[in-house]
């Protein structure tokens, strides 16, 4: 299929009454080819729509047949064409007929057409379509590191949850099935991903889990079951729910958050070897293993409880939807435990341990912390390009702490590796390094990373692991923008951030960036 330079500008317009489009901005209710925009929304649906289920399928789709049936209509909500835009555009990473050189600029738009909808409106008056479009571009904005404008929409979506009423118990409200179960979904949404990005910057959450528990979870029922005709919805005996994996997600940023708490707090920066007098404390030493042995008994049981059909013993082979959902939950939770473990292996690289129980803790954990690092590069070089992960955005993240971790590794002495096994395996380096060069070819975040790593690799071999952190300063080199595009030809395909905006320097300072910084904090320095 050839996607025109004037597909979008010579496509139908929706005709808005002037009230309703208050910033003039007519262009952005242009509709793509009808061929090209029901490819993106099917795809939205089969694959990001799974994981993050924050808008209710049927009700979306029987209105978008209903736009494209009558595109003269004045009445059209600004907010929904605003949530349209957002799904074209996290569709686009999943439609390979896009030619690679139409694909920056295509989810451009798309990113575009929404924001500027929703900035245009929301100030005057916010409803659900909005808080449900804004928690879609601020994951769109999340993947592509755009950080700082995240974060701020990450703040109005969450004020304007709050004006219209999502921290409450919708069973409370005089409201439709379809409505009150959409405003679980979209409110637990808003939380998990209020935490995701105040990790990221090392900053306190809007909401807290105890202000975010007044709302009941969503209901494990797929959206097909759940119709304003009934007052109680059901999933069917024996169909397993797509929809249990967010609520299971949920449960998992519980953990998440405690973790945080205890163990990844700025008010003090993990000592380092070159710190004088900074060696933790028998106290610090004592509250820090006491601290990961409970939160990995409380990720174990998270992880016990996991549903039936997502749980990895599971011999249910219900399609791509479920195997892509098992193994994201499962990749989920190697990173969430590498979180955990990541003090104990600092630990035992940095200081030794007197009390002899104490370090076998501490050498499980760090031992614990590899293999899971070994096992999510093993998983993602193995059933990404079969296309059973999710999007190319964490798992190019969860790559690059991965292969950090097993970095840091190789930078220890030999006695302190001789503690931890003697580990030889450079398979699962070679491996993710291998997929990250790949992904690099289109992809401009991953050819950063890949930067980053090799510079890592170059210095750790020169050293011949001399006891010493070797790597200090990150690469000062800047990628052009066009190596942002993707290719679902390719083995490692990505969404690509719109023209200027993925500036990884302007977030985080790599010629001042202490690598061991990275491994303790939750991924950027804070």
């Amino acid at each position: 299929m050839e996607l025109r330079d004037s597909s979008l500008s010579r496509s139908p317009k929706l005709l808005v009454n002037s009230d309703q489009d208050i910033g003039g901005l007519e262009a952005a209710y242009g509709l793509p080819e009808r061929q090209l925009a029901d490819g993106l929304v099917d795809r939205y649906f089969n694959r990001a729509h799974p994981l993050y289920p924050f808008v209710h399928e049927t009700t979306f789709r029987a209105d978008y047949e209903n736009v494209w049936i009558n595109l003269s209509v004045s009445s059209i909500r600004p907010s929904w064409y605003a949530l349209l835009n957002i799904i074209f555009a996290l569709g686009c990473e999943f439609n390979y007929e896009i030619p690679v050189e139409k694909l920056t600029n295509t989810v451009s738009r798309f990113v575009a057409n929404s924001r500027c909808i929703i900035l245009s409106h929301i100030y005057k008056k916010g409803n659900l379509e909005f808080v449900q479009a804004l928690l879609l571009l601020c994951h769109y904005l999340q993947g592509t590191l755009r950080l700082n404008e995240c974060w701020n929409l990450v703040g109005l979506m969450i004020r304007t949850a709050f004006s219209i009423g999502l921290q409450l118990d919708p069973k409370d409200l005089p409201l439709p099935t379809v409505v009150r179960e959409m405003r679980k979904r979209v409110w637990w949404g808003c939380f998990i991903i209020d935490q995701t990005v105040s990790m990221k910057f090392g900053r306190p959450p809007s909401i807290q889990a105890s202000d975010a528990e007044a709302v009941p979870l969503p209901l494990a029922v797929d959206d097909q079951y759940i119709n304003n005709q009934t007052t109680i919805s059901r999933q069917p005996t024996g169909r397993p729910s797509i929809t249990a994996f967010f609520v299971h997600t949920i449960k998992l940023s519980r953990v998440i958050e405690s973790v945080l708490k205890s163990l990844y707090n700025n008010k003090r920066r993990f000592p380092q070897p070159t710190d004088s007098g900074m060696a933790l404390s028998k106290t610090e030493e004592s509250n820090i293993l006491s601290n990961v042995i409970l939160h990995d008994g409380h990720l174990q049981s998270w992880w016990r409880e996991s549903p039936a059909h997502l749980s990895r013993e599971s011999i249910i082979t219900d399609g791509d939807i479920v195997q892509r959902q098992r193994n994201v939950l499962h990749i989920r939770y190697l990173q969430i435990r590498i979180l955990i473990q990541r003090p104990l292996l600092l630990m035992v690289s940095w200081q030794p341990i007197e009390d002899g129980f104490y370090r076998a803790i501490a050498i499980a954990g760090a031992q614990t912390c590899m293999l899971a690092a070994q096992q999510t590069v093993r998983m993602i070089c193995d059933l990404y390009h079969r296309g059973l992960l999710n999007s190319s955005w964490y798992n190019l993240y969860y790559m690059f702490t991965s292969i950090g971790v097993l970095l840091h590794v190789q930078t220890m002495d030999r006695s302190t590796l001789a503690l931890l096994g003697n580990p030889q395996d450079q398979k699962p380096i070679e491996c993710g390094m291998e997929f990250l060069k790949a992904a690099a070819k289109s992809n401009c975040l991953a050819s950063r990373y890949t930067a980053m790593l090799s510079r890592i690799l170059d210095k750790s071999s020169q050293s011949h692991r001399q006891g010493q952190q070797v790597w200090r300063n990150g690469p000062s080199s800047r990628q052009s923008s066009k190596d942002r595009q993707a290719t679902g030809k390719s083995p490692t395909p990505g969404m690509p951030a719109p023209e200027g905006d993925l500036d990884i320097n302007a977030e985080m300072e790599l010629d001042a960036f202490v690598f061991d910084d990275l491994l303790f904090e939750t991924g950027y320095a804070v």
